[in-house]
């Protein structure tokens, strides 16, 4: 069994990552790291386990074998390398870094470290996106021509996440895991990015309101990443136009209302929420309701066990992540000199 400290008891840290740790017999959640008295005691009653006052205090325990940064974007670099060079096995929580040249210090600390270096892209288990890969490998709407993924909300971003020195953009955000799941999805290396951002209307707030950013694929695939905080309308989650029938799917994953509540495994989607596949026949457009192809982000940390445990390959690489700040990197450079740019991002 693999010691576990996880640094940082927010947002990510509490419902996210050690709800999921707890979920996995081949780990163990040894620690907390929480620099407030206050979070550190309230972290180590609720999963019973240790308090760290800081990361270099956890760093010293030879019992911890993992460590997850569940941190600020602007310390993901700085934390990790510190981590690899210590000897520790490291998972960073999305997004991976705020710079290619972050991304790739990070990636030369664990080539010299040995050890295993992940980003958490949870977000490749969510039952919309496993849906889209499914009716894409069926070919259910033919060759994808343009795709649209959006997560529009409206709501202030809270605490750091509203701090551009602290989070980037907004497109760091829900952004990184919707770039991601572009990049995962074989549409060939993206040759074009042109991206856009709108401020946010809230005073202190400079991470920007709603971002924008149109993926030119090979073999003229449009893919549109939208993410914003300023949208009281509905947005589809997938719009798909493909050459054969188009997709419509709107609601967000239900797997992280059900982990906050204390039980994966109740996650459920109304059927009011199922995707809509529309296609042609001989009578006239065809539309089918399409279950979805459920999932679990059980699967993340569980590849991260069967990696470290077992040796079996390891599901999200820190070169898939590093992709993923090269295409915020080029969407930031986009938005400033609001222009297009050419180049290769993914595989």
């Amino acid at each position: 069994m693999l010691n576990v400290v996880i640094v940082g008891h927010g947002l990510a840290g509490r419902h996210f990552h050690a709800p999921l740790v707890k979920r996995q017999s081949d780990l163990h959640l040894h620690g907390v790291v929480a620099r407030d008295p206050q979070v550190r005691a309230q972290a180590t009653a609720l999963w019973n386990c240790q308090g760290y006052a800081s990361l270099d205090q956890a760093l010293a325990d030879p019992a911890i074998d993992l460590v997850i940064l569940a941190t600020p974007h602007r310390v993901h670099a700085d934390q990790a390398v510190a981590t690899l060079q210590a000897g520790k096995h490291c998972v960073v929580d999305k997004v991976m870094a705020l710079s290619e040249a972050e991304a790739d210090r990070m990636i030369a600390a664990r080539d010299a470290s040995g050890k295993m270096l992940s980003v958490f892209h949870n977000r490749r288990w969510d039952w919309d996106f496993q849906t889209i890969l499914a009716l894409q490998k069926q070919q259910a709407f033919g060759r994808p021509v343009l795709i649209e993924s959006a997560v529009c909300q409206h709501k202030p971003p809270r605490n750091w996440r509203g701090r551009a020195d602290e989070a980037g953009t907004i497109l760091h955000d829900w952004g990184a895991h919707l770039i991601d799941q572009a990049l995962q999805m074989g549409l060939g290396p993206c040759r074009r990015l042109t991206a856009w951002l709108t401020p946010a209307p809230w005073d202190g707030v400079d991470v920007g309101g709603h971002g924008r950013i149109v993926l030119e694929f090979d073999h003229n695939v449009l893919f549109q990443v939208e993410t914003s905080r300023i949208c009281r309308t509905p947005r589809p989650r997938w719009w798909v136009v493909g050459t054969l029938g188009g997709f419509v799917k709107y609601g967000v994953d239900p797997q992280e209302d059900a982990l906050r509540n204390g039980d994966l495994g109740a996650a459920h989607e109304p059927e009011s929420l199922y995707g809509r596949l529309l296609t042609d026949s001989d009578s006239g457009p065809d539309e089918t309701v399409v279950m979805p192809t459920r999932s679990s982000w059980d699967a993340y940390y569980g590849n991260i066990a069967d990696h470290l445990v077992r040796s079996r390959p390891l599901a999200v690489t820190a070169e898939q992540a590093r992709e993923v700040v090269r295409v915020l990197d080029a969407a930031q450079q986009s938005i400033v000199e609001h222009k297009t740019l050419e180049g290769t991002w993914g595989s």
